[in-house]
């Protein structure tokens, strides 16, 4: 599949609606009269989704038109994106426009799904009055600022340790990786990787890391400590060590690599306190968070 310059975040919402028009209908005439909108109009916004995703989305066979192979790739993707985007905005809407409509929201340590951005931007489209606090923390800190009242909701990794006053939906899976110098290519295994040292940061991968090299009777050569994820990424391509978390964009200064006998994974929850009283808004961004599709997160 050709590289995206842009995340699906950054996509006008119209373009979305475009495409999915001319897939199911297979024609730009009739798609163009289901969106009332003119053929240039909406041939022009797929020549711009084209340009994002840098391939062709449509073949135009004289009176045949159908799907590159990029557009079947991308159509299950932007039809859970937008999907997800009109849930928030149908149960906004139902609700009525308050004048405030607070959100407090956690997110464990180095994780932000991309579908994050899709349903905060249809919160703040639909509610006027939407107001977000996001914060960031452990999976334990932000589960008890949730039992305190202090988030609404949470989105962490689910641990047999996770309190029985939570309501719990599974989102999505995060398989970890480990970031090391670029150059350090090749298979990597649990024991090759003790052999030198780690940065260890904050997180669940870092721990699932250490457990895992703990139950094998592992410990890295050294490790160095940091509290941010940016800093970790820092240090590894300092060459100070190799270090376990989610993939990010980083330059040419790391690469990505998987251990081949060691499976660092997680499942992420949605969470938030059984039987408290929840605003609109975060009523919203449950209903629209269980309408997504979080395989791209």
């Amino acid at each position: 599949m050709a590289k995206r310059k842009k995340g699906y975040s950054e996509l006008e919402m119209h373009q979305i609606r475009y495409f999915l028009a001319v897939a199911r209908t297979l024609n730009f005439t009739r798609a163009a009269e289901e969106c009332n909108v003119t053929q240039p109009s909406l041939t022009r916004a797929i020549q711009k989704l084209e340009e994002e995703f840098g391939g062709v989305l449509f073949h135009r066979e004289r009176a045949l038109t159908h799907l590159s192979e990029l557009g079947r790739m991308v159509l299950p993707h932007l039809e859970q994106t937008y999907d997800a985007a009109q849930a928030a905005s149908s149960l906004a809407g139902s609700i009525g426009r308050a004048e405030v409509a607070p959100l407090s929201l956690g997110l464990a340590d180095e994780i932000y799904p991309q579908p994050l951005n899709d349903i905060l931007s249809a919160l703040r489209d639909a509610m006027p009055g939407f107001r977000l606090t996001l914060r960031s923390g452990t999976a334990e800190t932000l589960i008890v600022e949730a039992l305190k009242g202090d988030l609404d909701l949470v989105v962490v990794p689910l641990s047999e340790e996770m309190p029985e006053r939570l309501d719990v939906w599974p989102l999505f899976d995060m398989r970890y990786s480990i970031a090391s110098l670029a150059g350090q290519n090749g298979p990597l295994t649990l024991e090759g990787l003790a052999a030198g040292p780690w940065v260890m940061g904050p997180g669940a991968a870092s721990q699932k890391l250490w457990a895992a090299a703990q139950a094998r009777g592992l410990s890295p050569q050294m490790t160095h400590v940091t509290d941010t994820v940016s800093q970790m990424l820092k240090l590894v391509a300092l060459g100070m060590g190799r270090a376990a978390m989610s993939r990010a964009e980083h330059g040419d200064t790391i690469v990505w690599q998987d251990i081949a006998d060691c499976d660092l994974s997680d499942v992420y929850v949605l969470a938030s306190v059984s039987g408290r009283r929840r605003g609109p808004a975060a009523d919203a961004f449950i209903k629209a968070a269980r309408a997504c599709e979080w395989r791209a997160a």
